[in-house]
């Protein structure tokens, strides 16, 4: 595949729930390795996009194309069925863990369709562990005896080790405190480097979108505001809401300042 060819690529998304519509012909794509960072308010619609594509609520599309599992959608997206080779990473990690297994058990969970043995389960498991910078040690930790971020580094080496083509994140970062966010969103980056899989990422946080996206999607009410790449839309946003975004967050001291005299 062409390094410039997506490897994801949707067209003329829309979500309707009843007469309302949630989302309204949202287009976008991303490159292996690469990512797209989907910003906006609450309720503009992040979070259904991410259910949308993944077939967990009803959706209509002109083309949906996921390449490595030559997925090619035109019309309705089939519910329930999800798209192959890609995993999920919730914002609240311990809910997206069961409490009565141990990290180890529900990291195990993304290889039961290998044929693997046992010890080589477990290798790969202290392997994807080390990845995200935790030690043999939280193998057999429940995840009630970890912090959030432990948990949410739990959670990225059990999307990881499947090796998925695309990894779809709702606000990954957004239950843990500043410090660990950082912490965290550099492990992020090293692995998506490492691993050349492609990033959805949902998050408020447009100094994360700064630093890491390659692409933005502005969402406002369902509907596209800015779909750019990140150095352009950072410069010279392509509507007054995004700007209003972007100002608003360098006021907080969220953004660098590289940008300001655009």
């Amino acid at each position: 595949m062409p390094p410039n060819d997506p490897v994801f690529q949707l067209v003329g998304l829309t979500v309707r729930a009843g007469d309302k519509v949630l989302l309204q012909d949202v287009s976008c794509d991303i490159q292996q390795g690469r990512m797209l960072c989907v910003i906006g308010e609450s309720g503009a619609g992040k979070s259904t996009l991410l259910k949308a594509v993944q077939g967990v609520m009803p959706a209509t599309c002109r083309r949906l194309v996921f390449t490595p599992s030559g997925t090619d959608i035109t019309g309705a997206v089939p519910t329930h069925s999800g798209l192959p080779q890609t995993r999920w990473v919730m914002q609240d990690p311990l809910a997206a863990l069961n409490p009565q297994l141990t990290l180890g058990t529900s990291i195990q969970e993304s290889l039961y369709r290998q044929n693997l043995t046992v010890q080589e389960r477990k290798s790969a498991v202290l392997a994807a562990l080390e990845d995200v910078e935790l030690g043999s040690e939280f193998y057999s930790r429940f995840p009630g005896q970890v912090s959030l971020g432990q948990a949410q580094r739990a959670c990225l080496a059990r999307a990881l080790i499947a090796r998925p083509k695309l990894i779809f994140f709702d606000e990954p970062l957004s239950a843990l405190d500043a410090l660990v966010q950082k912490k965290i969103a550099r492990q992020m980056e090293v692995l998506r480097r490492k691993t050349q899989t492609a990033y959805l990422v949902v998050t408020h946080d447009l100094g994360f979108a700064e630093a890491y996206a390659d692409k933005v999607l502005v969402l406002r009410m369902g509907q596209v505001e800015a779909y750019q790449p990140c150095d352009e839309f950072f410069a010279t946003p392509a509507s007054p809401y995004a700007e209003n975004l972007i100002e608003a967050a360098r006021s907080l001291g969220t953004l660098s300042h590289a940008n300001e005299a655009a």
